[in-house]
């Protein structure tokens, strides 16, 4: 299902990123992101390593968040209007669900780090922000649109979202990768059985 609403596009050439324009792009990779029909999260890719440094000045790399199952990557940039509305989503999904064994990870994308670290500081950001590079971001085979989304599940990309979502579309994805909740494909499996079982 393809959806507009508003997102930045990034032009990508082939050894460089860099902002060009915003415009109106959005589109989910399945279902309607709502637990609407057919919902569920499969295998996309693996989620390439990486060592980046953190807006705080550490160094970060995938392997070492093998602990945590369940991760909302999120490709952001301070220049990026849309970005700006979801920080303050994400970072309550990142409090609730942290605990149950999520975590939000911000990418940067074609910022200087300073305004990153500024805007990052701006909005009280608590969750961990990596600087992203081109070649990350090439081997993620990023979407031209921000933001993006990428729910990644033991290492492995679930679920894709191109452009701003709301709230409860990131979180009812969480909640099926930490098995909180049920895909809405299962839920209409297991009503048709017991129709079938019914005799109806």
């Amino acid at each position: 299902m393809l959806r507009r609403t508003p997102g930045c596009l990034l032009a990508v050439p082939a050894f460089a990123l860099f902002a060009a324009a915003c415009g109106r792009e959005s589109g989910a990779r399945t279902g309607d992101g709502e637990g609407g029909d057919g919902y569920a999260l499969e295998a996309i890719r693996e989620a390439p390593a990486f060592e980046l440094e953190t807006l705080d000045g550490d160094t970060l790399t995938l392997a070492s968040l093998d602990s945590i199952p369940v991760i909302l990557m999120n490709f952001w940039a301070s220049w990026c209007g849309p970005c700006k509305i979801e920080i303050p989503d994400l970072m309550a999904l990142d409090e609730t669900y942290g605990p149950k064994g999520f975590m939000v990870l911000g990418v940067t994308v074609n910022d200087l780090p300073r305004d990153s670290r500024d805007f990052a500081a701006e909005v009280g950001m608590s969750y961990v922000s990596v600087i992203g590079t081109p070649r990350m971001l090439e081997s993620y085979e990023l979407s031209p649109w921000l933001p993006t989304s990428l729910l990644v599940k033991d290492g492995t990309i679930v679920e894709e979202w191109i452009g701003p979502r709301p709230k409860e579309e990131f979180e009812y994805g969480i909640k099926v990768a930490l098995g909180l909740a049920p895909a809405a494909a299962d839920l209409m499996a297991d009503e048709t059985a017991a129709l079938d079982g019914d005799g109806r």
